[in-house]
């Protein structure tokens, strides 16, 4: 594949940093529907949930248990859940556990059908059978078998020919501050990177290394529930300047890494082609933990035309 050049870039500069009263925490409410308006520190303990649904599938998602980690009341916790998402805590859980499991059957060839149920929660594989049928309109054997295929992706999208580089290493967790959008990732992510790029130039964290995390498989979620993350790693000893910005730790662990640089509007080939491509035919299966792009602020931006980036998808070394 012939290379592409990327010119330098540059960080944001600082003069061009939005004034501090128009970041985070002192944005108007947000309303959807005809649901009650949620205010920035409600908007953090949702998506704070969510988070921690996707890391504990098999444990206890009860509305109680959830409502104690938002620190809110169940009553109100679940009218501003259903606000923010548009579904209720009980729909939400179920169809993160199949979409998980989904994800897992079809990139994870070694593990039982009934391995992949009880890890995303699922009391029996009888009943996981039944919701997955339910929702995907196909059993969890005629999804692995190649079903997935006539769900959300089409064939003809299929680039695992294409050729990368891909390595195998282990990365050390990170913290970073974050944004996070929602919505078809074609759509979502140019507004959201523009909107954070200024924003971490007013916390003076311009220059840092960049993640894009989409927590949502775009081929098995519908994209207008499909999450988006932009981030930032915080540099050694930042200081927050008092606007409770958005923080958490990205764990580490082993990842292939494909190494991508290209149009921006191509790199779901590249994606493609790690997970279609290279790890079917790898010794690995995919691990836990986030997939990310990141970027080197220095050489380019997720909102530029033409990019470099790693493309980080966690592994694990296949047993059988």
């Amino acid at each position: 594949m012939e290379p592409i050049a990327v010119p330098d870039r540059m960080p944001l500069s600082p003069d061009r940093a939005p004034r501090v009263a128009t970041l985070v925490d002192v944005e108007p409410p947000v309303r959807r529907g005809d649901g009650p308006a949620l205010q920035a520190h409600h908007i953090r303990r949702m998506e704070q949930v969510l988070d921690f649904v996707d890391e504990h599938l098999a444990g206890d998602l009860g509305l109680e248990r959830l409502a104690s980690r938002a620190a809110i009341s169940p009553f109100h916790f679940h009218r501003l859940f259903h606000a923010w998402t548009g579904e209720t805590v009980k729909e939400f859980v179920r169809r993160r556990r199949l979409e998980m499991a989904a994800g897992r059957l079809r990139h994870c060839r070694d593990e039982r059908v009934t391995d992949v149920s009880l890890a995303c929660g699922f009391a029996s594989s009888e009943a996981f059978a039944r919701a997955f049928r339910e929702h995907f309109g196909m059993t969890p054997t005629q999804w692995r078998g190649g079903g997935w295929v006539s769900w959300r992706v089409s064939a003809n999208d299929c680039w695992a020919d294409v050729p990368y580089r891909v390595d195998v290493k282990r990365h050390e967790a990170v913290d970073v501050l974050y944004l996070r959008e929602r919505g078809d990732y074609a759509h979502s992510a140019r507004p959201l990177w523009t909107r954070f790029l200024e924003w971490t130039a007013a916390l003076d964290v311009a220059g840092q290394p960049l993640l894009s995390m989409g927590i949502d498989d775009p081929a098995i979620t519908p994209p207008e529930r499909c999450r988006l993350d932009a981030c930032v790693q915080v540099p050694p000893g930042w200081t927050d300047p008092g606007l409770r910005p958005l923080r958490r730790t990205v764990p580490g662990g082993l990842f292939a890494t494909l190494h991508y640089a290209g149009p921006a509007r191509h790199i779901g080939r590249g994606w493609d082609a790690l997970l279609n491509g290279w790890l079917p035919q790898s010794a690995y299966t995919l691990g836990d933990g986030p997939f990310s792009e990141r970027y080197d602020a220095a050489r380019s931006l997720p909102v530029d035309d033409v990019v470099v980036c790693e493309l980080r998808m966690p592994v694990r070394v296949r047993t059988t």
